[in-house]
């Protein structure tokens, strides 16, 4: 992941300083346009806080999203950028968690599926006819379609006849069933809210590149027993697109 940060931010400072020429603020020939976009994501739970004590229940996950937004020009190159997406994410519980190191796990993931839709305030200095660089930044509303949890645990029984007792669980993060043994004790709420900052370039007319991430607003919890119980969702995006 760290590999493809750097090189996307490389992407973007190499492009702009390809460019000599000052970059047009008030482009008289900006137009509204459709674009789709597919990502490449790294979902980051945030530590989960019960009275000011913070633990590390998942582990990064990765996903995909694909979607279409609508570039709408508002005065000189300000631009509102309406969007939809649909998502698929994956996590891990964090064994080191104190509840799970018990266990001997053979999987232990989250998988979820969704939409949401950014509305987001933009930039763009336009270097020339093939090259602009935006920068944009706005809420996004996460709606959850399922986050479902898949839990193995394995008991080794005889080293010699390798017999093992294995435990599945599994559910949605998303009801009100906590269960024994493994897994969530507090249900997630399947409507969340971030803020969005994002960079990209649109080039050779057509195309985009861009990074971009959210920082979540909205707790988590569904039972947050009047504030004890608090944790966010970040998001990592590296997106490429056409534009129409």
């Amino acid at each position: 992941m760290k590999k493809t940060i750097l090189l996307a931010l490389a992407l973007l400072a190499g492009a702009t300083s390809l460019s000599a020429a000052s970059p047009v603020v008030n482009n008289p020939d900006n137009k509204p346009y459709l674009g789709v976009r597919v990502s490449a994501e790294a979902s980051i739970p945030g530590n989960l806080s019960y009275s000011n004590v913070k633990t590390n229940n998942f582990d990064p996950g990765a996903g995909v999203s694909v979607g279409a937004v609508y570039n709408i020009p508002i005065v000189a190159n300000f631009t509102v950028e309406p969007g939809l997406e649909l998502y698929y994410n994956t996590t891990k519980f964090n064994t080191e968690d104190p509840i799970l190191q018990a266990a001997q796990w053979k999987s232990r993931s989250t998988r979820s599926f969704g939409m949401r839709v950014p509305v987001m305030l933009g930039y763009h200095f336009d270097f020339s006819k093939n090259f602009s660089l935006l920068v944009a930044t706005g809420p996004v509303l996460k709606v959850g379609f399922s986050d479902d949890y898949y839990l193995t645990t394995e008991t080794q029984v005889s080293d010699a006849a390798r017999i093992a007792f294995r435990n599945h669980y599994s559910g949605s993060m998303y009801k009100d069933n906590a269960f024994t043994g493994a897994g969530p004790s507090n249900a997630y709420n399947r409507v969340d809210c971030a803020w969005r900052i994002s960079v990209g370039t649109n080039f050779c007319q057509h195309y985009y590149v861009g990074i971009s991430g959210d920082l979540g607003m909205v707790n988590q919890i569904k039972h947050a027993n009047n504030g004890a119980y608090d944790m966010k969702n970040n998001l990592f995006q590296l997106t490429l697109g056409y534009n129409f």
